[in-house]
């Protein structure tokens, strides 16, 4: 028996079917990469939240200091994207915040003394990995002229667990003291912060000097174009203490890590983001709305933790 096939129809809108289905396995794609960032971000908050309601306030009379309210820190949310996790606690009082930088001082051997009236901002904030609080204390000291800056877990000069303390400026050092000014609303210093890595989380925090346009600075990870949580902090007399936080586990497989900064001024509108420090003084330009650091090296760093061979090149 023959066989007689029909001829050979061609399609007119081939090209578009082709477009549509491309595209349709892209959005596929995009999606299930977001869900990377669902589980983290859920257990961080489940914790962030108990930590947020076992904080006190410490002895009567050194409670918060008042804070300008500012917006909801997801008035400004990414469409579809994870919500943003809001890390600002409250303001330290400034005998316990003299006391924690005296200690902090102390244990990196400065002879320096700060008292109350000398602290320009203390804060405590959720840990972007959300385990525990973390403080951030700056403040002048009148006697030497230097500044100083102190990271700690915890809160309160008997109980935290310092972290990290150092000289931000002054005689004697090689900070340089800049100015915000119209396109450098926020500025690096040298106070609290870097990057840290381990088996388990990646972090990015900094101390960024700000002017009385600044409502907040928010700060996320985009792993391979997928972006992670807006990590918020809030201006305190002038200063913010952001950070934010990817899993190792996030990471596996990528190919790209970006660190995202943006600036917020009281109504969610952007403002410029910060430029670097430039080494002799000054800050470099404002690179736009958004400021992107290409963090490689921690997918590099990640992909040489574990022994054996490895083609990543530092």
């Amino acid at each position: 028996m023959t066989i007689t096939l029909p001829p050979e129809r061609e399609l007119v809108d081939k090209e578009e079917r082709i477009a549509r289905i491309l595209a349709d396995d892209r959005a596929r794609r995009r999606q299930a990469a977001s869900r990377r960032w669902i589980a983290p971000l859920a257990a961080s908050a489940a914790a962030a939240t108990v930590i947020g309601l076992s904080l006190g306030y410490g002895d009567a009379g050194d409670g918060p200091s008042p804070v300008p309210p500012v917006p909801d820190a997801a008035a400004t949310p990414a469409p579809d994207g994870p919500p943003d996790v809001d890390l600002w606690l409250r303001s330290l009082g400034p005998a316990r915040a003299a006391a924690l930088a005296n200690r902090c001082m102390a244990q990196i051997g400065r002879d320096v003394t700060i008292e109350p009236a000398e602290v320009l901002s203390a804060q405590v904030l959720r840990a972007a990995t959300g385990r525990g609080t973390v403080t951030v204390v700056v403040a002048d000291d009148a006697t030497t002229g230097v500044r100083v800056g102190c990271e700690a877990a915890g809160f309160g000069a008997g109980s935290a667990d310092v972290l990290s303390g150092g000289v931000m400026g002054g005689p004697g050092t090689k900070s340089t003291e800049n100015r915000t000014d119209a396109t450098h609303p926020a500025i690096p210093t040298d106070g609290p912060g870097g990057y840290s890595r381990d088996r388990v989380h990646v972090t990015s925090s900094a101390t960024y000097q700000v002017d009385d346009r600044v409502a907040r600075v928010r700060v996320r990870y985009v792993v391979d174009d997928v972006p992670g949580p807006w990590y918020v902090a809030r201006a305190d007399s002038g200063w913010v203490h952001p950070a934010a936080m990817v899993t190792t586990a996030q990471l596996e497989g990528a190919h790209r890590l970006v660190l995202e900064t943006q600036v917020l001024d009281a109504d969610g509108r952007l403002l410029d983001a910060p430029g670097d420090q430039l080494g002799g003084g000054g800050i470099s330009p404002s690179p736009g709305k958004t400021r992107r650091e290409d963090r490689a090296a921690d997918l590099c760093w990640l992909a040489t933790a574990e022994p054996g061979p490895s083609t990543c090149v530092p």
